[in-house]
């Protein structure tokens, strides 16, 4: 991988983006289209994001036809797009510009007159969120590019100038290193996608090259609690500051309260106390979003009062513990947690609540299954009841034949005597014949698992 340093967007006039019902590639969309580009592109199937983008003033073709290309002398695709897609196929038959997602991405952030990168093994999506709601609030006009519908804002995007970019980048397939940004939060470094790295000294050192690519001289906030995160930004010699729960960090908390669907906690600095902040998301976790958050803007020259106050005016992401319907007594929850760590960081939020805790959870991928099945032993210790759904295989082939009863198993040899598979086609069947009227119950995954959560919220109405 190489700095993307061509722009490539220069002289485009018109984009189509393959896969433009993805995350990524939706706020990709509406970036390029508040740039000025003409956009429109495909998705193989009709989505609440190709509505969006559709409402939004962004054609989108349902299915590949080499015809959907047209004149578009820019075309994107994504990670999930096969070298043999008929449209991508024909855009490079046509000799058009052909770039993959996070190229264009880099390319545009990599311009911007100051670039902030969020990356890290969790909690990208809603530190990026808080940055994006925080430099709004203050009056900045950034430019924002988050994984996840902000709910402040109601869209993954930001659309404002280009003094300020702000950019979760993805590190799931080395495409971090295209970026070369002023600014970079790692909120973390544990190993995954080792499918794609083959070792956690690759990962590792794929982190290494992407600090040697920070602007001179750069800065980076990270979490300082993570010990070989922190070897890894000592080595680099950039100008940094920390951020964690313990006192050796320059930015840390102490006295975490929890509050209805929030918290509280004291803030101090370089040992000192500074501060009480309140947040309107629950959970250690977004504690440790939101150090993250303060301990970048603060660096950047923003009043520490007024970051404060307006991270209590930060309402979220899309799911991440998103509420999908609630009464005095119940209420349902989807979450994007996948991951044993972030799992385990959800339910324990959960259950700070008080509130009896269900969990239906969906594992994602077959090969990250098959990697970190024995590491959720312990994670859903804080649930009361679980609900083990089919692996969501995102288009993975299933050589060794994993199965969630690998991860049941493993959750009850570790002692927890609540939990259970229920395939996906008898889910909604089964919690309606099991109802929960006094709790919390949480959709959980990376996979379709969110649909599902629809799907039984609609089913609450016809009772």
């Amino acid at each position: 991988m190489k700095i993307i340093k061509e722009d490539l967007v220069k002289d485009c006039r018109e984009a189509y983006l393959i896969g433009i019902g993805g995350s990524g590639m939706s706020g990709l969309a509406r970036i390029l289209k508040h740039l000025g580009l003409s956009v429109s592109g495909s998705d193989y199937k009709e989505s609440r994001v190709t509505r969006s983008l559709l409402h939004d003033g962004i054609r989108v073709s349902i299915g590949q036809r080499e015809a959907h290309v047209g004149s578009a002398d820019l075309v994107i695709y994504s990670s999930a797009i096969r070298n043999d897609h008929l449209e991508l196929a024909e855009a490079r038959r046509l000799g058009r510009k052909v770039y993959h997602r996070a190229e264009v991405l880099a390319s545009l952030m990599n311009h911007a007159d100051t670039a902030l990168a969020v990356l890290g093994t969790h909690g990208k999506t809603t530190t990026s969120g808080m940055l994006s709601f925080v430099l709004s609030r203050l009056g900045a006009d950034p430019t924002c590019f988050v994984g996840s519908d902000m709910i402040n804002f109601g869209t993954n995007i930001v659309a404002g100038g280009r003094k300020y970019w702000v950019s979760e980048v993805d590190e799931s397939d080395s495409s971090h290193e295209f970026y070369a940004p002023h600014y970079a939060v790692i909120t973390n470094l544990e190993p995954e996608h080792l499918d794609h790295y083959q070792s956690w000294e690759n990962l590792q050192n794929s982190f290494r090259r992407f600090l040697a690519q920070l602007h001179h001289p750069g800065f980076v906030s990270y979490f300082g609690n993570d010990s070989v995160l922190t070897r890894i930004v000592r080595e680099s010699g950039k100008p940094a500051a920390s951020f964690g729960f313990t006192e050796d960090c320059d930015f840390s908390s102490r006295n975490i309260r929890p509050l209805p669907f929030g918290s509280e906690y004291d803030l101090f600095e370089a040992g000192f106390f500074s501060r009480t902040v309140q947040l309107s998301v629950p959970g250690r976790h977004n504690v440790s979003n939101s150090l993250a958050a303060i301990s970048l803007l603060s660096q950047m020259g923003f009043d520490l009062d007024q970051v404060c106050d307006a991270l209590w005016e930060f309402k979220g992401t899309k799911r991440r513990m998103e509420v999908k319907w609630q009464s005095s007594q119940f209420i349902v929850l989807d979450d994007y947690a996948h991951h044993p760590t972030e799992v385990k960081a959800v339910l324990k939020a959960l259950r700070e609540t008080g509130k009896y805790v269900r969990v239906i959870f969906q594992p994602h991928r077959f090969s990250r299954t098959e990697h970190l099945y024995r590491d959720f032993a312990h994670a859903f210790d804080d649930a009361h009841e679980v609900l083990l759904t089919d692996i969501y295989g995102a288009g993975e082939d299933n050589p060794h034949s994993v199965g969630v009863e690998w991860i049941a198993d493993e959750v009850a040899a570790a002692g927890h005597s609540n939990v259970r598979i229920v395939h996906k086609d008898r889910l909604i069947a089964y919690l309606s014949d099991h109802p929960l009227v006094d709790g919390v119950m949480v959709f959980m995954g990376a996979g379709d698992i969110g649909d599902l959560a629809n799907d039984y919220v609609a089913s609450i109405g016809t009772r």
